[in-house]
């Protein structure tokens, strides 16, 4: 089958959705001949990948749209990236006509960026169309909000807003309900979708996070000289925003000192919150307990994965959590959030996914984890075998390149949608 691939963040050497959209043009490549198109900016990054010689024939690109600068403020350049996604939406739909021309393709399916926030154009093209994965419908909790720099909070409420206005833009009605196939990463985002849709029909729930063979055996490999009589150590990885939930981790951690339990904590996160948690690590006196990195690269994070004996990160929303998967490979338990794809993923038997009632109850439940896995190691040995199990089993690329495969063949034949 002919797809062009529609993947605005698509780069090798990032993470986020520059990872998800690289990603899935690597896979499907596998099984289908893919034309992506993604942003002048992932040009330098793709061409000079060594491509595997099995989707080499099968992968080409099209870098439409002009070149930006990112701002120099982290929060501005956040905002400004959705502004500048919507400015290369309406570049690309100006050459999409001879794109299709030109690559004759089944199907359109767009990857990237993973939202449904702003309504994409392919439908137009009379061509069957695959949006998603999505996620992004979770709303953060208003009780939480105290915990937030000014600037965090400031995001959140017009994030909450935004979702309020978002299924009322007649572009995003009308994406929703013209793609013949819309993947949610998540049930609750497919709830979320179902609303705006009208109906079940064509949605499916399926995460875009998933690993390799060779990424399972990395990642479980990182985590076989885990040393489960040392003292607990923790990490944390991705954008750090007021979601992220970090403030209240190191709260729990705070707490779970004063019950007897040390927890190392490494965070390895760059974004607008930084600032804030440096400050909330000085006043809960945290100095020697937390260390902020920039992130890490390779065989650099697989080994701080591997050392680590707990994920915590209670985020507020997760589309597809691909961190947390691959703390969980490494045999990580994880602590989060009984919330968005976190609170599906994880179970009793590998980790603990905390009610999100209120902030009290959130920070005790996570500092009653750490207590309790710091003081049961059989506990937490069960936990570590369990995650990695999980993870292994659930998320693997096969997987998912047969589910979105099943999802092809229902629509690659299908006319176009009016309603």
């Amino acid at each position: 089958m002919k797809i062009v691939l529609v993947a605005f963040a698509c780069n090798p050497e990032w993470g986020s959705e520059s990872a998800a959209g690289w990603k899935s043009a690597m896979l499907l490549a596998r099984e289908h001949k893919v034309h992506v198109i993604t942003h002048p900016e992932n040009r330098v990054a793709i061409e000079s990948f060594d491509l595997d010689a099995q989707v080499r024939p099968s992968l080409t690109f099209s870098f439409l749209g002009q070149p930006f600068k990112n701002h120099p403020n982290l929060m501005v350049a956040r905002l400004m990236s959705w502004v500048l996604y919507k400015k290369w939406l309406r570049q690309v739909r100006n050459d999409f006509p001879q794109i299709i021309k030109k690559e004759r393709p089944d199907l359109i399916h767009h990857v990237t960026f993973a939202t449904w926030r702003i309504g994409v154009p392919w439908h137009e093209f009379g061509l069957p169309v695959v949006w998603g994965p999505l996620g992004g419908a979770a709303k953060f909790p208003t009780r939480f909000l105290s915990g937030l720099s000014l600037s965090g909070a400031a995001f959140e409420i017009i994030r909450n807003l935004g979702t309020w206005i978002g299924c009322r833009i007649p572009t995003v009605i009308r994406c929703c309900r013209r793609s013949h196939a819309i993947i949610c990463g998540n049930g609750p985002d497919a709830a979320w979708i179902e609303k705006i849709r009208g109906q079940r029909n064509g949605i499916h729930v399926l995460s875009s996070a998933h690993f390799s063979s060779e990424e399972i055996k990395r990642f479980q490999k990182a985590g076989e000289g885990k040393d489960f009589d040392a003292p607990l150590q923790a990490f944390a990885g991705g954008i750090c925003i007021g979601s992220k939930g970090i403030q209240f981790a190191l709260e729990a951690l705070a707490l779970a000192r004063r019950q007897g339990t040390r927890v190392h904590y490494v965070v390895a996160c760059t974004g607008p919150e930084l600032s804030h948690l440096i400050k909330t690590v000085r006043k809960l006196k945290l100095q020697d307990q937390v260390q902020f990195h920039p992130g890490f690269r390779g065989p650099a994070y697989a080994e701080i994965l591997g050392q680590s004996h707990l994920f915590l990160l209670p985020s507020f929303r997760e589309g597809s959590p691909r961190t947390i998967l691959e703390a969980m490979l490494s045999g990580a338990v994880p602590l989060v959030c009984q919330a968005s794809a976190q609170g599906e993923i994880v179970g009793k038997a590998e980790g603990f996914a905390v009610p999100i009632r209120s902030r009290k109850e959130l920070i005790q439940s996570l500092a009653a984890a750490m207590v309790q896995l710091d003081r049961e190691r059989t506990q937490l040995i069960a936990m570590s075998q369990a995650a990695q199990r999980k993870a292994r089993e659930k998320f693997s690329s096969d997987f998912f390149l047969r589910k979105v495969g099943e999802i092809y063949g229902r629509v690659a034949h299908a006319g176009p949608l009016t309603s």
